[in-house]
């Protein structure tokens, strides 16, 4: 049974085009089983019950659904980044865990990881793959997390002399051994409560990594 004929994740935006969504769905279906080297356009078509003259006249190839997959996956995010913006300003800690507990809620849903397993499987085959996986997940969060070293400066709170270091440890820190786990199958899926304290944690681990040098102590007399 495909992705198509069960209801859609919650997290997931539906697509003006329920035409596009079946045909997203169905592929993805068709690439979590056979890869995306061993899936063809045909097994795609049948399982979207469509042509495949209307398969390709709406994705030109599999490369392209496969954009157009992690497109639709990454129109929702799971935090609310208007919000979240706003609260950067006031409380620049706090938006940077909300936002990590949001980025690694993403990150662990079961999709996400199948989608992470397809990638890291065609990444030598098809480097192009790899590189618009990585514009859509990593390089995503640096607008945000550019807001946020603004705002842990303003307030003193932290020192960020090279903001791609600070985006590489936030990555690599909120992934840790948690995402590992579950890549390898070797963990099971955690809960939501196990991500927001696993994502918390490893901001706290972050902001002290970063931590802003003491003020100097002021001589008598000064």
């Amino acid at each position: 049974m495909t992705v198509c004929d069960t209801a859609r994740p919650l997290w997931l935006t539906p697509l003006a085009d329920p035409r596009n969504e079946a045909i997203l769905s169905a592929a993805f279906d068709v690439f979590e089983e056979k890869g995306l080297h061993g899936a063809t356009m045909l097994e795609i078509a049948t399982a979207a019950k469509v042509s495949k003259e209307t398969l390709y006249a709406r994705f030109d190839s599999k490369e392209g659904l496969f954009y157009a997959l992690l497109a639709w996956g990454s129109q929702k995010a799971s935090v609310d980044l208007d919000i979240l913006t706003e609260e950067v300003d006031h409380d620049p800690v706090q938006a940077l865990e909300n936002y990590a507990v949001g980025c690694l809620g993403k990150m662990m849903q079961a999709e996400s990881i199948e989608a992470y397993r397809i990638v890291v499987s065609e990444a030598r085959r098809m480097p192009d793959v790899a590189r618009v996986f990585d514009e859509f997940t990593c390089q995503a969060a640096t607008k945000m997390l550019d807001r946020v070293v603004d705002a842990l400066h303003a307030k003193n709170v932290a020192h960020v002399s090279d903001r791609e270091a600070f985006a590489e440890a936030f990555i690599g820190l909120l992934r840790g051994n948690l995402h590992h786990g579950v890549l390898l199958g070797i963990a099971p899926h955690p809960g939501e409560a196990e991500v927001a304290a696993y994502a918390r944690r490893a901001m706290k681990m972050l902001l002290a990594a970063f931590a802003a040098p003491p003020s100097p102590a002021r001589g008598f007399g000064d």
